[in-house]
């Protein structure tokens, strides 16, 4: 609770220096969270969100050449403790040179044009510990970027001298994603049941080495051409999710198995491309990625084999669906493909291939200048889970919004969405935007 303190009285403090041209100028928000799960059986599990975020920002304009900027963050959940932080979103420099644009600090990216999920952006690292709610949770990477313009086009570089992992859900969280709690027994029938009951140890994250090797890098070229706009990339750096490698220890009758759990992460490239035009009210759009792994033999089952991922998609607008009011729809289906394909398997709980063969859909109308009601859904073909999640907005001030959303799920049991089937929830967020 001390940290809430001191953020408020931060603000309240920045509040009072009065802003003035040359000055910096004060911006940021204030949030209240509050999630209420349906199903609340198991008492070990956080059950609930009871959550309050204050970010500030602070913009200065140095000159026609300089630009500063500067987002600070204070989360605390009365409910989840894990989840309390003083976090510095972004801080970085602008340098403005005639047709270069340098920026150097902490500094968040956003590559890709679809709406489900971008393959091509895998420069910024993500807060996992709640699944479904990833909105404005992207984490800065340090690094240097710069952008040069020509025409029609523009050539993006960007350089990070280190690595920063996503977060994942804490082991009490409702999206902790649950490892098998039986193992085959390799000796049965000889020796014990068929199935052994698994005892799991978690050793800590072991990170890329600091130096040149952490080093990453990414390449991307924007144009415009005939209407369409689109971009080739490459990113040369590391998976911000890691690989769980397992060192399986029988005991000598067979009886018993523990299991040993190593998260490393690899270093992948990948190349990309993205697209999209409009023809009309119709919008149309793609994204894909191609990742180089470092198991490109496939010898080892804990590190990706290489494979491809894209999204097509469609967005319409029907004007005056009811008097005055605008209907937006918007389909995308994603797949994964094996190249080359070796019939990999994965974990249904691994957050990089949740959207193997999916459909997703959306819709949203605006009631009035004040008000909108979305409804949206994603189905997984082959593994038969899904999520569906409706909601409303509504503007009740200037600058005062608060939003209501309900989120169910379900499927197979062992799928990714029907294995946190148990999470149907209602979220409600008031956020004031000063």
């Amino acid at each position: 609770m001390n940290r809430l303190m001191f953020s408020v009285l931060l603000v309240l403090a920045l509040l009072a220096v009065r802003t003035a041209e040359g000055q910096p100028r004060l911006g940021g928000f204030f949030e209240y969270d509050n999630i209420t799960y349906f199903e609340n059986e198991n008492r070990q599990k956080i059950n609930g969100r009871n959550q309050v975020i204050l970010q500030t920002d602070v913009r200065h304009d140095a000159g026609t050449m300089v630009n500063m900027f500067s987002s600070l963050e204070f989360r605390y959940d009365q409910a989840d403790p894990t989840r309390n932080r003083v976090f510095l979103d972004e801080a970085y420099v602008d340098l403005y040179l005639g047709s270069l644009d340098l920026r150097v600090g902490r500094q968040v990216y956003a590559w890709g044009r679809a709406d489900l999920f971008n393959p091509t952006d895998n420069l910024t690292a993500w807060d996992y510990s709640d699944i479904l709610d990833t909105e404005a949770e992207k984490l800065g990477l340090v690094s240097a970027r710069a952008n040069y313009y020509v025409d029609n086009w523009s050539l993006e570089v960007v350089l990070a001298p280190s690595f920063s992992p996503s977060v994942w859900p804490g082991y009490d969280s409702r999206w902790w994603p649950e490892l098998p709690a039986f193992i085959e027994n390799p000796a049965y029938p000889q020796q014990g049941s068929p199935r052994l009951k698994a005892r799991y140890e978690f050793a800590n994250e072991a990170l890329p080495d600091e130096g040149l090797r952490s080093m990453q890098y990414a390449l991307k070229l924007t144009g415009f051409l005939r209407g369409w706009d689109f971009s080739v990339s490459w990113f040369d750096g590391f998976d911000d999710l890691p690989a769980l490698h397992l060192d399986t220890t029988f005991d000598s009758a067979f009886t018993s198995v523990l299991v040993e759990v190593e998260p490393r992460y690899h270093r992948r490239r990948a190349v990309g491309a993205d697209a999209a035009t409009t023809f009309g009210s119709l919008g149309v759009h793609g994204e894909a990625a191609y990742y180089l792994t470092e198991d490109w033999s496939g010898t080892d089952p804990a590190i990706d084999d290489p494979y491809l991922q894209y999204v097509i998609g469609a967005d319409y607008t029907l004007t005056n669906v009811f008097p005055e009011k605008d209907l937006f729809l918007l389909v995308e289906w994603s797949q994964e493909v094996q190249v080359p394909d070796r019939n990999t398997v994965y974990r249904l709980t691994d957050l990089n291939h949740v959207f193997r063969k999916s459909l997703f859909a959306k819709a949203d109308i605006n009631l009035d200048e004040f008000s909108k009601v979305t409804v949206s859904g994603v189905y997984n073909i082959e593994t038969e889970d899904w999520w569906l999640q409706s909601g409303a907005n509504w503007s009740i001030a200037d600058g005062l919004e608060l939003r209501a959303n309900l989120d169910l799920l379900g499927g197979p049991d062992g799928s990714f969405f029907g294995g946190f089937k148990e999470n149907k929830r209602l979220h409600v967020r008031l956020k004031y935007s000063f």
